[in-house]
């Protein structure tokens, strides 16, 4: 396994998935700095199901993503991981997420102090970070993306020198588009996927715009049902009985009732708890990465983001290649790899040894 010094996290908030990320990326890479980057999603509070989503509202999404800092900091550090930086990685500038779906409970702290949560949710400045990682080596800083690219693009726009710090990044990015997912009662996605549509000028210039390595973890290998769970029952059974775990099932218990239990409903079939980020801190790891993922060489031959462009905003127009490339993608899970990705993810969990 290599060992990394220091890895950029570029997450957003609020899904839980986000959180098993973080805790992958500590345990698999024991001694690394893991400096987070947390880009809040846009958000209005109260709004009702005919209000359209760019009408958000800065105040709201501000306030998720601080909540959505000290949940970080909360949930590392019942697994004795303290010191977590997390710095400002402003919000996304769109969303497909109805501002009707998301609810305040979820940003509810019950057992902790409020006046603890308003000190400890101070988001760091953007200019901090840059001036860790500009002290780096160029090509030595490995970057996870488990959200839209908002942070990772303010980062560099900020100070284009940034960008020589980064060895490879690991993204849950992009779809083939041939999966069908998530709908909330308007047309089918097809090949828009979330954390592209969220910000398609910023995943124009990181996937076109960076001569690093990038590989790519598409909704195909995120959304299988072998490595989903129908409800909170089928999640802890594929869990150790453990501290950790039981932690875990706190943080996705609410997230579950408002977010997924609904559209079950509607289809049972599809609709599954899927730990989506987990997969960058999985490919991540070169040997989880091949055991796991059947991962091919790609070229990206446009990522809409002009104004002209809009209906295509959310693609990434890419096609399998022979030719040396510098950009990978998965195209679906290996012979095995159901069964190594749910290993990995129960060894998290696991009780210390």
């Amino acid at each position: 396994m290599t060992q990394h010094i220091r890895i950029l996290a570029c997450i957003d908030a609020p899904d839980p998935d986000n959180f098993v990320q973080l805790l992958a990326l500590h345990k698999l890479n024991p001694g690394a700095a893991i400096d987070v980057l947390l880009t809040g999603r846009p958000v209005h509070f109260g709004a009702t199901k005919a209000e359209p989503t760019w009408d958000w509202d800065a105040q709201s999404s501000r306030m998720v993503q601080e909540a959505s800092a000290f949940r970080i900091k909360t949930f590392l550090q019942r697994f004795d991981i303290t010191g977590t930086r997390v710095f400002d990685g402003g919000i996304a500038p769109r969303t497909l997420v109805p501002h009707w779906v998301h609810f305040a409970d979820y940003y509810k702290f019950d057992d902790i102090d409020p006046l603890q949560a308003i000190r400890n949710a101070q988001l760091e400045p953007q200019e901090e970070l840059l001036k860790t990682l500009l002290a780096l080596p160029p090509g030595t800083v490995p970057v996870a993306v488990g959200g839209p690219m908002t942070g990772l693009h303010q980062l560099i726009v900020r100070c284009p020198e940034v960008a020589s710090r980064f060895k490879e990044i690991h993204a849950m990015f992009a779809t083939w588009g041939n999966i069908a997912l998530m709908e909330f009662g308007d047309k089918p996605r097809g090949a828009v996927q979330f954390n592209v549509a969220c910000d398609p000028q910023a995943a124009h210039a990181i996937l076109l715009g960076l001569t690093c390595p990038i590989y790519l973890m598409p909704t195909e290998v995120t959304r299988v049902k072998d490595i989903g769970f129908a409800d909170m029952d089928s999640l802890g059974e594929s869990l150790p009985g453990t501290f950790a775990a039981r932690k875990l099932m706190n943080l996705y218990a609410p997230w579950y009732r408002a977010a997924v239990a609904p559209r079950q409903g509607k289809d049972p079939g599809d609709e599954l708890i899927y730990i989506h980020d987990l997969s960058a801190a999985f490919s991540l790891d070169e040997t989880l990465r091949k055991a796991i993922y059947d991962v091919v060489p790609i070229k990206i031959t446009s990522v809409p983001h002009l104004p002209s462009e809009s209906a295509d905003w959310g693609k990434v127009l890419m096609k399998q290649t022979h030719r040396k490339s510098s950009v990978f993608a998965a195209k679906a899970l290996n012979e095995g790899g159901v069964a190594i990705y749910i290993d990995a993810l129960r060894t998290l969990f696991d009780a210390p040894k």
